[in-house]
């Protein structure tokens, strides 16, 4: 029997997905999907999980296969393929995490005059917050005043949640049609095949699945800063840098792409002062920008107070809190309690400042051929050593290390990574305490990804194309200036 095309592969696995949402999401009570007899029973809940990880097995597979024809030089389109697999998910419930039924109550909050950074989605009553997450509705907003400013003007036209989840949705659209325009542009200029960093960012399921399909606002952050760095290798870095304050006022990481930008102002490695005196101007324009949104927007900066709420989390995808809960646990058992209580503080707070030093040296040392994994690492770092980490905060470091001449083992860390944490994304919080159907999905998700993790071993890195031939940074930012204007790029569409 012919296997069908990976494209066709693709989209039947994102319709899958889809489909499998009714089942699986979470929704607000007064919505029709919760009335679905499927969701009523274990049964039909553990056949929505199954059909689940089914269809992120297919998706899955398919961008593997175009990603080992991609490496060997085949064109594809791209751009056209991400389109086709990402339409299925456009109308569906949220993927994998409730955040987005918590992005249309904070918007409702804003419509109703009440202060984000001070209340919680608890002052609110009504189907807007049947769908929050319990752990959240007494907590303020995290959030930068972008995505709570456009919140609540969709919320000023409806009180319905789905729609208000929509509207999220379309922001999470954008910052994709912006990465996918800034990242062939950054690729050229770091000599990179602009078509194998397409498929590795924008075909990515991962960003197809957490990005879009959760409709995580993390997707504007990043499209921002990917944008931020294209426009500084077009030498306006002072354009780039109001738009790195534009994509902190999405959520704070996204400032780190002032790293990328001071690197671009000063290229010249080993000047430690012009470069300090670069991150500087560039830093001061962007908080200036990022105050500047706050006080337009009407929201105000109290989110930078309530920046700590996502540490409420135990991630285990965070070493600090590894660290942290095995030490608590140790001197707990060794009957020290108060220690163990001030312990996972203590590592926390060194955890963030072994970050804030490792992104002060990739700041000043950086140069600007390796400022794409300078970003990259500062993010992978603010990730793994911060208070919590999501699966899909992998999204903030992956387009930067993409474009950062990949070896064979990043290349295959990058994929790897991307495809365990997509089809193993249904084991999110939604089945906390749910015995059952935690064992059941662990063990698909182990036999999907091991029949996958043999396809890795196909996956080479492209080599860098010829032309033009290696040239002086300043040879590279004139190619990226003479691209044309934002669009897809001819490779792909």
């Amino acid at each position: 029997m012919r296997v069908p095309s990976p494209l066709v592969r693709g989209v039947v696995g994102s319709w899958v997905v889809a489909a499998s949402a009714l089942v699986t999401s979470v929704v607000p009570q007064s919505s029709w999907i919760a009335s679905i007899p499927l969701r009523d029973s274990l049964a039909g809940r553990m056949t929505g999980l199954t059909f689940m990880v089914f269809g992120l097995g297919l998706l899955v597979w398919a961008w593997l296969e175009v990603g080992r024809e991609v490496l060997a030089g085949v064109r594809h389109r791209l751009i056209r393929m991400t389109v086709l697999w990402s339409l299925p998910l456009l109308l569906a419930p949220p993927l994998f995490s409730r955040d987005a039924w918590s992005y249309a109550a904070q918007g409702a909050l804003v419509a109703n005059g009440f202060d984000p950074y001070t209340v919680g989605p608890a002052a609110l009553s009504g189907r807007v917050v049947e769908a929050v997450d319990p752990m959240w509705m007494n907590t303020p907003a995290p959030y930068g005043p972008i995505p709570l400013a456009y919140g609540g003007l969709a919320a000023h036209v409806t009180d319905n949640p789905y729609f208000l989840m929509l509207a999220h949705r379309g922001l999470a659209l954008l910052g994709i049609v912006l990465i996918a325009w800034a990242v062939p542009k950054i690729a050229v200029a770091c000599r990179v095949d602009p078509s194998v960093a397409t498929w590795l960012v924008v075909a990515n399921p991962i960003l197809i699945t957490h990005g879009l399909g959760a409709a995580h606002n993390d997707v504007l952050m990043l499209g921002l800063a990917c944008s931020a760095f294209a426009v500084a290798l077009t030498g306006r870095w002072g354009t780039a840098a109001v738009i790195a304050g534009t994509a902190a006022a999405v959520k704070a990481p996204g400032g780190l792409v002032v790293i990328a930008i001071a690197a671009v102002m000063s290229p010249l490695a080993g000047r430690a002062l012009k470069r300090l005196a670069s991150l500087a101007i560039a830093g001061v324009v962007s908080v200036l920008t990022l105050v500047t949104v706050g006080e337009l927007t009407g929201i105000g900066s109290g989110w930078l107070n309530a920046l700590d709420v996502p540490g409420l989390v135990m991630s285990p995808l965070s070493i600090a809190n590894l660290i942290g809960l095995g030490t608590s646990g140790v001197l707990d058992w060794l009957g020290a309690e108060d220690a163990a209580q001030q312990a996972l503080v203590i590592i926390r707070l060194l955890g963030i400042l072994a970050a804030l030093g490792l992104i002060a040296v990739l700041g000043l040392r950086s140069h600007i051929h390796a400022a794409a994994r300078a970003v990259g690492v500062a993010m992978l770092a603010v990730v793994l050593l911060g208070p919590t980490a999501h699966d899909w905060y992998f999204l903030w470091c992956l387009p930067f290390l993409a474009v950062a001449r990949p070896g064979r083992r990043l290349m295959t860390a990058l994929v790897g990574v991307s495809m365990i944490l997509t089809i193993a994304a249904p084991l999110n919080s939604s089945l906390r305490g749910a015995v059952i159907p935690i064992l059941v999905t662990t063990s698909l998700v182990l036999v999907v990804v091991g029949t996958l993790l043999g396809r890795l071993r196909t996956l080479q890195p492209a080599k860098a194309p010829r032309s033009p031939q290696p040239a002086a940074p300043d040879a590279a930012m004139s190619a990226v200036a003479a691209a044309p204007p934002p669009g897809p790029h001819p490779q792909q569409s």
